[in-house]
């Protein structure tokens, strides 16, 4: 599964999530440290490493100058659906593996920050990115809150209304769903995926984890797996603890294979999430809004699986 705070100083007012700001600068603490990047540059220069990272820029009214995305292995599989604002003629930055960004090509574009987020997964890499521009990685150990980037965003450029604005409209439908299907509240919720060629079974199962941003705006919980077997947020299991999936609603990617495989697994049939109606066996673009959010793909994830929670969202 794709899985992968703020700047101080002096005379500087500080917010609940640790964001600090002066008149010229906004600093941002993360686990490699704090980065600290000047306020308010006219017509910045921004690479974005990540899906969450390219559309907090398209949610501000910008453009990168470059964008790439780590789940991706080309600019054809790096757009996804919610990411239409994103300009043909924006290049894309292939990166060539996992902890192997490409810090020379990225530098040929004379970014002014870089939105690495959690494909910034090392102090070597962030330090590298550091020494071309200010580099700001993930807000959190593993995916930031689906927020987090568009907020600094517009910290770093003097427009915090319109993140707010951005952030407001996907917090108002999801709010207006929970509303629409209040039996959600007492239901459960799991993303995962199935892997064929490996025989595992990935589900998010930190209940605190960007992933579950979701599942929790609209008051769902994320059931308890236990701590055997998870890292990184993650649970790793054979196929034959395809149980895992206690959930009422189940989002799943079947990653290499088909539906049919995932069908023919001992005791899927059983699944809670199969017999209410709630078994969203999806495609990768949907698994990745889920899975690594921001306001623009939750309002794309929430079409998606709008029938499963009406399936089991009605009192």
């Amino acid at each position: 599964m794709v899985v992968v705070a703020f700047l101080a100083g002096c005379g500087s007012n500080a917010d609940d999530s640790g964001q600090s700001t002066t008149q010229d600068s906004v600093s941002i603490e993360h686990q490699f440290g704090t980065t600290q990047v000047p306020r308010g540059v006219e017509n910045m220069r921004i690479v974005t490493l990540t899906a969450p990272a390219t559309d907090a820029v398209l949610a501000m009214g910008l453009q990168p100058v470059a964008y790439s995305s780590a789940d991706a292995v080309d600019a054809a599989s790096a757009r996804y659906p919610w990411q239409g604002e994103l300009g043909d003629n924006v290049p894309f930055v292939p990166i060539p593996a996992a902890d192997t960004l490409p810090v020379e090509d990225i530098a040929t574009y004379a970014p002014d920050l870089v939105l690495g987020d959690f494909a910034v997964s090392t102090p070597e890499s962030y330090a590298r990115l550091s020494s071309i521009a200010p580099t700001v990685p993930a807000i959190g150990a593993t995916v930031s809150s689906y927020d987090a980037l568009t907020r600094i965003l517009g910290d770093i450029l003097g427009r915090t209304a319109d993140a707010d604005a951005a952030i407001a409209r996907t917090d108002t439908a999801l709010a207006d769903t929970a509303e629409e299907y209040p039996a959600l509240a007492d239901k459960t919720a799991l993303l995962a995926q199935y892997i064929p060629a490996t025989q595992q079974i990935v589900v998010v199962a930190d209940p605190d984890d960007g992933a579950t941003s979701f599942y929790r705006a609209l008051n769902m919980q994320i059931p308890d797996l236990g701590a055997a077997g998870v890292a990184n947020g993650r649970l790793v299991v054979g196929p034959e603890r395809l149980d895992v999936i206690t959930s009422d609603l189940a989002i799943m990617l079947v990653n290499g294979g088909t539906v049919d495989q995932l069908e023919a697994l001992p005791g899927y049939a059983e699944l809670p999430s199969v017999r209410n109606g709630a078994m969203v066996v999806t495609d990768l673009p949907t698994i990745v809004a889920l899975n690594t959010p921001s306001p623009l793909s939750l309002l794309y994830a929430l079409d998606q699986v709008r029938l499963a929670l009406a399936a089991i969202g009605r009192e």
